[in-house]
């Protein structure tokens, strides 16, 4: 004869039987869940993978299209790098004005901003604080694989930069005083820009490169640059180790102490900087 169950009983083994059914429900969820996150991750890790091949593509492609253009097959009969131009008057330069010096990119940064009654700046200025010019012509760039041969460049790019082609942040970004812990090339292929460097008394000398110039910056060495008037330039960008644009940003704390910062100074202390670097 069966046990009368009592209403007690009862909702006790119907709590016990939902207790089990949400946990079922639960541990179900949680399964569901992993298996959500670990398709999502697996999704993540595939995109991840296939944009790294398109990129790897894009700079095979890229540094193809270089070497067709600079002559891999002639590049290593090159003679040496001929002397940079020391001609006064080759290159525009000026001393800035307060106003344009200022850190903050504004449209009064675009215009010359030349500091009236300043004399004005010379190329033996320039070879001292490392920085030096040759020309090239856009038909032949046999200066540029030179260059790139005997100082051991690995990387360039081309880049076309105006207020339209380029977002506010990147103009910003450029503006901003920095230097590179390498030494860099900039050729004007098109239009013209201004480029600010630190002379040694830490003033600004503001450069106006056009088409056809070939501008090298020493690592270490504070500059910054920024559009003209004209709103345009196209630039050949060229960087002995790093594959892209990585400054060293003068606000940043640890910058001043940095040893390619330092190595730089105890250059300028010494004289003539595009010397020490090579550049006869």
């Amino acid at each position: 004869m069966l046990e009368e169950v009592s209403d007690e009983q009862r909702r006790r083994e119907e709590a016990e039987i939902l207790a089990r059914d949400r946990k079922r429900q639960q541990e179900k969820e949680e399964h569901e869940r992993r298996l959500a996150e670990e398709k999502a991750e697996e999704d993540r890790k595939q995109q991840e993978a296939a944009a790294a091949r398109l990129e790897e593509e894009r700079r095979r492609k890229r540094q193809e299209e270089e070497w067709k253009r600079l002559g891999s097959d002639a590049i290593q009969d090159l003679p040496p790098v001929p002397p940079p131009v020391k001609e006064e008057g080759t290159l525009d330069m000026w001393y800035l004005d307060d106003e344009t010096s200022k850190p903050t990119l504004t449209m009064a940064s675009l215009k010359p901003g030349k500091k009236v009654g300043a004399p004005v700046p010379t190329m033996k200025m320039l070879r001292e604080l490392g920085v030096v010019l040759f020309r090239v012509s856009m038909n032949d760039f046999s200066i540029v694989k030179q260059i790139l041969k005997e100082r051991d460049y690995k990387h360039t790019d081309e880049i076309k930069v105006s207020q339209t082609a380029k977002d506010d942040s990147y103009l910003e970004r450029w503006f901003q005083e920095h230097y590179m812990e390498d030494e860099h090339i900039r050729v004007v292929m098109d239009g013209s820009y201004f480029v600010d460097v630190r002379s040694k008394q830490d003033q600004w000398i503001r450069l106006h490169p056009k088409a056809g110039d070939l501008i090298v910056l020493p690592a270490g060495m504070y500059h910054r640059a920024t559009l003209d008037e004209d709103d345009y330039v196209a630039l050949f960008r060229c960087f002995q180790d790093a594959p892209r644009f990585v400054p060293i940003n003068r606000s940043d704390s640890r910058a001043d102490s940095n040893r390619v910062r330092l190595t730089y100074l105890m250059n300028l202390k010494k004289g003539d900087v595009a010397t020490q670097n090579g550049f006869l």
